[in-house]
This record gives C-alpha cells, sequence and structure tokens, in this order.
C-alpha cells in the first residue's frame, strides 16, 4: 500500500485532469464502492485505487496499485462536495458496433444532455434487461462522473456505443426502428414486437429528430390524463422500459 500526502502529487495531478472530458479517452473514474465493484465484475483494468481508509484499501491492496491518501488529497481527486470513502481509476470500456447487431432488445438515445438522466435511463435499462444503448449525435458524456453516479453502480452493466445515421440504416436490416412520441395512436401497453428491435426515445427539448423518424417503422406513445405536460425522459423511458419488459 502506498501514501499520498500532497495535492501536488503527480498522480493526483493525473487523476483531477479526467474531471474534464477531453481527458478520458482512456480513462475514467468511479467514486464509491458500488462503482468499483461494477468494474472489477465487468473485468476492467484497474489502474488505481484511492481512500483515506486503510481498511477499505486492505481488500484490493494485494491485486492493484492502492494508495492511502490525506482527506484533502481524496477531495482534490473526487468531484463531488462530499469526498467518497473510495475512487478508482478505471480503464474506460470499448464496446463494439457489430456485437449489437446480435442483441433483440436495444434503446437509441437522441441527443439527450442531461447527465443525470442518462444515468437514470442506464440504471432502467440495467432493471429491465435491455441488450444495449446507442446514443445518437451530441449527447452527454456516458463516462462523465456525474452520469457513473446517477447509475448507482450500473455503469458498466448494459454496453454502450455511438452511432450515426448511416449505421443506424444498417441496423433496419435486422431490427424493428420503434419512435416513442406524445401522439401516437399505439398505447405502449399494447408493444407486442417479438423480431429485435430498437426503441428511440427523443432529446429532452426537442424529442426525436427528423432524421431517426423516417426511420421508424412503428411508434408508440404512454397514455396519460389529458391536459398534462409530457414526462421527464428519464421517467417516460423507465415507464416503457417497464411495459416491455416482459414482451
Amino acid at each position: 500500500m502506498n501514501e499520498i500526502t500532497s495535492v501536488s502529487n503527480n498522480i493526483v495531478k493525473d487523476v483531477v485532469k479526467l474531471h474534464q472530458k477531453k481527458y478520458r479517452e482512456g480513462y475514467i473514474i468511479t467514486e464509491g464502492k458500488k462503482a468499483l465493484q461494477g468494474a472489477l465484475e465487468a473485468g476492467l483494468e484497474i489502474k488505481y485505487i484511492f481512500s483515506p481508509d486503510a481498511r477499505l484499501l486492505k481488500e484490493y491492496d494485494k491485486k492493484f496499485q492502492t494508495y492511502l491518501v490525506l482527506d484533502k488529497v481524496m477531495e482534490k481527486i473526487s468531484t463531488t462536495e462530499s469526498a467518497p470513502n473510495i475512487l478508482a481509476v478505471v480503464k474506460k470500456p470499448d464496446y463494439a458496433l457489430e456485437n449489437f447487431k446480435k442483441y433483440k432488445r436495444l434503446i437509441l438515445l437522441d441527443r439527450i444532455k442531461d447527465a443525470g438522466n442518462l444515468g437514470t435511463i442506464i440504471r432502467s435499462a440495467s432493471a429491465f434487461n435491455v441488450d444495449g444503448i446507442i446514443l445518437f449525435g451530441e449527447c452527454t458524456d456516458e463516462f462523465s462522473p456525474k452520469t457513473i453516479r446517477s447509475c448507482a453502480g450500473n455503469i458498466f452493466k448494459t454496453p454502450i456505443i455511438h452511432a450515426t445515421i448511416g449505421q443506424l440504416i444498417e441496423f433496419k436490416k435486422s431490427h424493428k426502428m420503434v419512435s416513442t412520441v406524445v401522439n401516437s395512436k399505439n398505447s405502449i401497453k399494447n408493444f407486442d414486437l417479438k423480431e429485435p428491435y430498437i426503441i428511440m426515445f427523443g432529446s429532452e427539448a426537442e424529442g426525436l429528430c427528423n432524421e431517426l423518424l423516417t426511420l421508424c417503422d412503428i411508434s408508440y406513445t404512454i397514455p396519460m390524463k389529458s391536459g398534462v405536460e409530457s414526462l421527464n425522459l428519464a421517467v417516460s423511458a423507465g415507464i416503457i422500459l417497464y411495459e416491455t419488459y416482459n414482451c
């Protein structure tokens, strides 16, 4: 077990860089034991583990490069106001687009901007057995610390890729393209697709873009009381994933 007592330590400086998206090409930060356990279960490379508690580090000390740090160091490398009791630097997972074509239950998120929404949807996707998540357009970083925290330890359970419109056109050969809109005649309660499909969710502000709507084979809506504003994206996704879970 190593020790770090200074916030000016070079390793500390390298970890702090990972707070910014432009430095998260190879490695990412996980904060808290749940997220670290998820990385371990996914078989990801663990570069460093930090904690101010020597007892916590003992569990990992023989297999990984661990650092006992002062509270001020933990506060420096953490992205939250209240630093976690354990933080790790983990190799960012790399998922193959070709594998997604073999999956039956996929969801697509169009230009999602809110990290909290994305994290909540990833968590719901894990709970309701989604095989993979596709991000389209300019989206928030799926491996930002806020997204990972919102996942509650589920960030590595469902693979996530980015896809272009050309790649999605290829998916139409193997998957039904399902749009979620506010005015479809089809209630999500009647969802009964048996073939592989991609359920598409639009951005928080604008809904699904025209490029994606032109790919749509069928649309569904959540029946609601009249006069109520549309639901939050993460709430809508959770309801739809629940309704399609056993189909």
